[in-house]
């Protein structure tokens, strides 16, 4: 009876010593990848001394909503002839008008940061941005002006001519910025305006790329 006893202790004991080692092991195991884990999310998306993170970072960069990159300063001088005609058939003698226009203003390229996103990948950030597009076109009143005109009691000049002309520079100074490369100066400077700000936050931890979306 003893000897029985004696052996069914030692099973216990046995069993008991079994699980209390798969117990640490199972403890090691889960601190081990719980470790690795740690580390993994800490390089997909780590955060400096001050807390901050690429997607921090940039969280305050899309905050400004648009990103003025690029301008262009121009001044448009041109004459503006003007006769009556005969249903279009033939001008009317005696009734031409004319009038120089100098059309000051800037024009701002940029980029929209409402659509942008980013993703972050080990210690890559890819930014992903719509096209430049020319975010505004602004006239210097005080420097646009009639030069010099002639009118012409019979045609005199109305303000829907000087309306007009106006509205075409408009449209040839966006043109002509655009053929000129102001919208590829505008995307340049976006990303090395973009670069500049991730690397003012984490030095050169991070490599930046871009991808620009197709227009639509």
């Amino acid at each position: 009876m003893a000897e029985r006893e004696g052996k069914s202790r030692k099973k216990r004991s046995v069993s008991k010593s079994f699980t209390v080692k798969v117990g640490l092991i199972c403890l090691a195991a889960g601190l081990i990848f719980g470790i690795i884990g740690t580390i993994f999310v800490l390089n997909h998306n780590p955060k400096d001394e001050q807390g901050l993170s690429p997607s921090v970072v940039f969280s305050r960069i899309v905050s400004q909503n648009e990103l003025v990159t690029a301008s262009q300063d121009y001044s448009i001088v041109d004459k503006v002839p003007n006769t009556m005609s005969f249903f279009s058939l033939f001008d009317l003698p005696f009734t031409s008008n004319s009038f120089w226009y100098r059309y000051v203003g800037k024009i701002k390229a940029g980029v929209s940061l409402e659509t942008a996103e980013i993703k972050t990948f080990i210690n890559v950030i890819t930014v992903t941005l719509d096209q430049p597009y020319i975010i505004s076109n602004t006239p210097n009143m005080e420097k646009s002006r009639v030069l010099e005109e002639n009118n012409n009691i019979l045609n005199p000049i109305h303000i829907e001519n000087v309306d007009a002309f106006r509205a075409k520079c408009v449209e040839d100074s966006e043109r002509e910025a655009v053929e000129g490369g102001l919208i590829a100066e505008a995307r340049t400077n976006a990303e090395n305006d973009i670069r500049n700000i991730f690397i003012g936050a984490f030095g050169d931890r991070y490599t930046v790329n871009f991808v620009w979306r197709d227009a639509s």
